[in-house]
């Protein structure tokens, strides 16, 4: 993990299998059994997809949608493109630009590391998700897109750039349709008050703090 995150992208180690991506501390801790993994998403400058894409390419295999064969997903409707890799571990990591948020990079040419915004995305899966979104609401945490009402879709809490995945247990991840797994999950996040909870029937824990 080392190698991958420090070496290969280039990131900035803030201590023990623990990267500072932008703005984001990313840290993991090592487990005797199992094979746990993860989806979170990493936000790119809105103008520098393209480079961002070649330079993952370089370091990683892009992982392919299953029907095009392609390496790049278009999300038109929240005007956005990403592509997703795994990273030694079996988490599946996500590219992503909005288009809609107004950071830009001056750079032109190769990508960099310390281009990467930060975390953006990080899944939450878990067996209420219902429940999981009403104890991330008394945080001001909201439903963005998505939706809590219909069983085995996705709920987007939080805002276009930082949102948590409430997914049901068993739904597949894009692209690779690995089936979701609830493990253990913390947050720190800027919210609109001060507040921890743990979300019903999971080991995920959510603390926010004022900016």
């Amino acid at each position: 993990m080392q190698e991958f995150y420090v070496g290969a992208l280039g990131l900035t180690a803030a201590g023990p299998l623990t990267f500072q991506v932008g703005t984001t501390t990313l840290g993991f801790r090592p487990v005797a059994h199992g094979d746990p993994f993860y989806h979170f998403a990493i936000r790119v400058p809105r103008n520098r997809f393209d480079a961002a894409l070649a330079w993952m390419g370089e370091r990683a295999e892009l992982l392919t949608d299953e029907e095009t064969g392609r390496t790049t997903f278009d999300f038109t409707f929240w005007n956005a493109e990403a592509c997703y890799v795994h990273d030694p571990c079996g988490n599946i990591v996500e590219l992503i630009a909005h288009h809609e948020l107004p950071e830009e990079a001056p750079g032109v040419g190769p990508f960099d590391g310390q281009e990467l915004l930060g975390v953006c995305e990080l899944g939450a899966p878990g067996p209420d998700v219902p429940a999981m979104a009403r104890a991330l609401g008394s945080l001001g945490i909201k439903l963005w897109d998505g939706t809590i009402d219909e069983p085995g879709r996705l709920a987007f809490m939080g805002g276009r750039d930082g949102v948590l995945i409430l997914a049901p247990l068993g739904r597949g991840w894009m692209p690779t349709g690995r089936p979701a797994e609830t493990h253990p999950v913390e947050a720190l996040v800027v919210g609109e008050q001060e507040g921890e909870v743990v979300l019903p029937g999971t080991q995920h824990r959510v603390r926010t703090t004022p900016a």
